[in-house]
C-alpha cells in the first residue's frame, strides 16, 4: 500500500514524503525482464518542467496503466486529474497531484477529486505515526525524520525501502535527495562520473530492488549478462526506454543522444573477467553454489588467461570448502567429498602458482576440517599434518595475521594422539602453546587459543 504525505511548511511551500515499497496485482501476468514496474520504487514523479508533481498509492501497475496516457508534451492538469479520477475510480489506487503556481494539493481517491491543505494516501496506520512526531510548523527534514520512523517501525507492515522526499521552492518542485541507487544491502550515492555498481541478487528469493531520482541528470543502467539496457530520463513518468539483446558498445553509442556514457572498465575487461568478478560478488553474499554454477559454465574458457584460471579456481575451492562445513552436520559423507573437492582447486594453485596466503589458509582450514569429519585414524593424521604445512607456509608470506597460528596450535593438538614418545608429546606441545601465545600476542581476546593453552599446560601438569 505504502504511504506519501504531504503539507506546506511555515512558508506556505508544499514539502512531501514518500516511501518505496510496491504492491502489484498478483493476477497480473508479468513480461519479460518484469518491466510491468517501470519506474523502479519511484512512487513521487515531477512533470511539466517541475511545475507538477504527482505521487500515487495502491497498484502499481494500475498506476502506470494511468501514467501511460498522460500527454507529457502537452501537459494539461484538468486532463490529468480527469485520468487519475477514473483511475482512481476502482478503489484499488490513490493518487495527490501538487501545482507550483498556485501551490495546490489536490488528493484523488475513490472517484473524487479534493483541495485538502494536507493530504496523505496510502497506510493509515502509518499515516497516523508519522502525524504524531510533526506539527502545523514541521518542515522536510522533520516530515523526512518522521516518514523514517515510520518506514523502520516493523508494526508497519506495508510501508518500507527508502523516504523520497520533494520540496517546493522557487516556484518549481525538487527532489531533496537526488541520485542514489538502492539495493537490499543499503544506498549507493551516484555521481555524474560513470561508474560500475555491483548487483547481487537477494539470495531468498533471487530478486533485488533500485530506487533513483533526480531532475538533471538521466540514469544509464546495463545488465551485462542480460545483454540488457534500460534509460531512465529525469521529469518523466513514461515507461523506462529498454534495450534488450543489446552489446555493451551497441548501448554505449545508443546512449549518446541522451548526453549519457557507460563505465570503460567494463568494455576493458574481457567477458571472463567481468563472469569471475559478478561470481565474486555471489560468493561474498554466501551464494556458493550460484558461484560455482557461473565459473562452471565458462568450461575450458577458464583457461582464457592465468588470471581468470587462479581466481575462478581460487572462488571454485572457496565455495566447496564452505558448502563442505554447511553439510556436516546434515550429511557428514557429502560434507566429506565437498572438503575433498574444495582442495583438489586449492592444490592446482599451490602446484601452478606462487604460494599465497589466502589460499595457502582456506585449504589449511579444508584440512582440518577433514581431519575432524574423517574417522580413519591414517587418513585423520594425514589431514592434520596437510593443514600443519600449509598454515606454517602461510606465516612465512604474513607472520602478523592470528589465523595462521590459531589454526596451527588447533590442528597440532589433534596430533598429540599420535605422539609415539613423551618427548615427542612434549615438543609439539610445547608448539602448541607458542602458537597460541603468538596469536594472543596479536589479538588478547582469541577465546580459542586461550582456552587451547590452558588445556595444553593442564595436560602437560
Amino acid at each position: 500500500m505504502s504511504l506519501i504525505f504531504a503539507k506546506k511548511n511555515k512558508v506556505g511551500n508544499i514539502c512531501i514524503v514518500s516511501d518505496t515499497r510496491l504492491n502489484y496485482d498478483p493476477g497480473r501476468k508479468l513480461p519479460t525482464y518484469s518491466d510491468y514496474q517501470k519506474n523502479g520504487g519511484l512512487k513521487l514523479f515531477l512533470v511539466d518542467n517541475r511545475k507538477v508533481a504527482i505521487a500515487f498509492a495502491g497498484l502499481s501497475s494500475e498506476a502506470q496503466d494511468a501514467f501511460d496516457t498522460i500527454d507529457l508534451e502537452y501537459f494539461e492538469i484538468h486532463k490529468v486529474l480527469a485520468t487519475l479520477k477514473q483511475s482512481s475510480s476502482s478503489h484499488n489506487t490513490d493518487y495527490l497531484v501538487f501545482t507550483a503556481l498556485d501551490k495546490v494539493i489536490y488528493k484523488i481517491s475513490d472517484g473524487e477529486i479534493t483541495q485538502p491543505s494536507y493530504a496523505y494516501i496510502g497506510d493509515f496506520d502509518g499515516y497516523q505515526l508519522l502525524t504524531k512526531k510533526i506539527d502545523l510548523s514541521s518542515d522536510i527534514n522533520e516530515l523526512e525524520s518522521a516518514m523514517n520512523m515510520v518506514i523502520s517501525d516493523s508494526n508497519i507492515k506495508t510501508v518500507g525501502g527508502y523516504c523520497i522526499s520533494v520540496v517546493l521552492e522557487g516556484g518549481l518542485f525538487r527532489y531533496v535527495n537526488r541520485h542514489y541507487f538502492s539495493q537490499f544491502k543499503g544506498r549507493i550515492k551516484l555521481s555524474t562520473t560513470p561508474t560500475t555498481i555491483p548487483l547481487v541478487s537477494y539470495p531468498a528469493n533471487d530478486t533485488y530492488s533500485y530506487t533513483w531520482t533526480g531532475d538533471e541528470n538521466g540514469f544509464a543502467f546495463y545488465f551485462y549478462e542480460a545483454k540488457l539496457g534500460l534509460v531512465y530520463l529525469p521529469l518523466r513518468i513514461y515507461p523506462v526506454k529498454t534495450s534488450t539483446q543489446v552489446g555493451f558498445d551497441d548501448f554505449d553509442k545508443q546512449l549518446s543522444q541522451y548526453n549519457l556514457k557507460l563505465p570503460v572498465r567494463i568494455s576493458s575487461t574481457c567477458e571472463e573477467e567481468t563472469l569471475i568478478e559478478f561470481s565474486y560478488e555471489l560468493y561474498k553474499e554466501a551464494q556458493y553454489q550460484r558461484c560455482i554454477d557461473k565459473i562452471s559454465s565458462l568450461g575450458q574458457r577458464i583457461k582464457v588467461n592465468p588470471k581468470v584460471y587462479f581466481q575462478a579456481n581460487y572462488l571454485l575451492g572457496c565455495c566447496y570448502k564452505e558448502l563442505g562445513i554447511e553439510n556436516e552436520k546434515q550429511n557428514i559423507t557429502e560434507a566429506i567429498k565437498l572438503l575433498e573437492k574444495s582442495n583438489e582447486y586449492f592444490n592446482i594453485l599451490t602446484m601452478h602458482y606462487e604460494p599465497e596466503f589466502s589460499v595457502l589458509i582456506n585449504k589449511g582450514i579444508a584440512s582440518n576440517y577433514l581431519g575432524y569429519m574423517t574417522e580413519k585414524l591414517s587418513f585423520k593424521k594425514a589431514y592434520f599434518e596437510n593443514a600443519v604445512n600449509d598454515f606454517t607456509l602461510s606465516i612465512a608470506l604474513d607472520s602478523k595475521k592470528t589465523i595462521p597460528y590459531q589454526n596451527r596450535a588447533a590442528a597440532n593438538y589433534e596430533l598429540l594422539r599420535f605422539c609415539q614418545s613423551k618427548q615427542d608429546l612434549s615438543e609439539l606441545a610445547g608448539q602448541i602453546v607458542e602458537d597460541c601465545d603468538l596469536a594472543l600476542h596479536i589479538d588478547q581476546n582469541l577465546q580459542l587459543a586461550a582456552n587451547l593453552k590452558m588445556h595444553v599446560l593442564a595436560m602437560l601438569a
